[in-house]
């Protein structure tokens, strides 16, 4: 067993971007289980599609279950998208129910791959129009999943690829 050391850097808060890729449009999904990391490229023809949400209102739960077929890593991701318009109403309907896979990149540069080919996010959304007049006018979207290990880190498929056999 290793030893978890001392960060040394920089630690801000808060994720920066989420992207979502439907998970039929997936051309390559490669975990590599001894460093957590994947490898994910989109089919030829296909990309990586940007959701835009409000500063600071991207937020991400993360839970450990210990159940009797083992322990699951429960994944919610949060975001509010603003004001009410079609053509984000068109998009969520459009993703309503689907199968996603997200790449959520944070304010230290961490990029981590939430769902996999056999167990995708799914989202839910839902329309907010508080009453008073200077409040928050839009979508609350909640992206969630269940999976048997926990959300991979992001490997560059242009970047040197792991070697897991020869890993402890």
């Amino acid at each position: 067993m290793g030893n978890i050391s001392r960060h040394t850097g920089i630690n801000i808060g808060g994720l920066n971007s989420i992207n979502w890729i439907y998970r039929e449009d997936v051309g390559i999904f490669k975990i590599f289980p001894a460093t957590l990391s994947c490898m994910i490229t989109p089919k030829s023809g296909k990309s990586w599609n940007a959701i835009y949400g409000t500063p600071e209102t991207i937020q991400l739960e993360s839970e450990q279950q210990d159940t009797p077929a083992g322990i699951k890593y429960i994944y919610k991701l949060k975001i509010l998208v603003p004001k009410d318009r079609a053509p984000v109403e068109t998009e969520l309907y459009a993703l309503t129910g689907r199968r996603l896979i997200l790449k959520s990149g944070d304010k230290n540069g961490t990029v981590r791959i939430f769902g996999t080919l056999d167990s995708p996010m799914k989202m839910t959304s839902k329309l907010l129009k508080p009453a008073v007049l200077e409040g928050f006018n839009g979508y609350e979207l909640l992206f969630a999943g269940e999976f048997s290990t926990p959300a991979a880190y992001y490997l560059d498929p242009n970047g040197p690829i792991p070697d897991d056999e020869n890993q402890n």
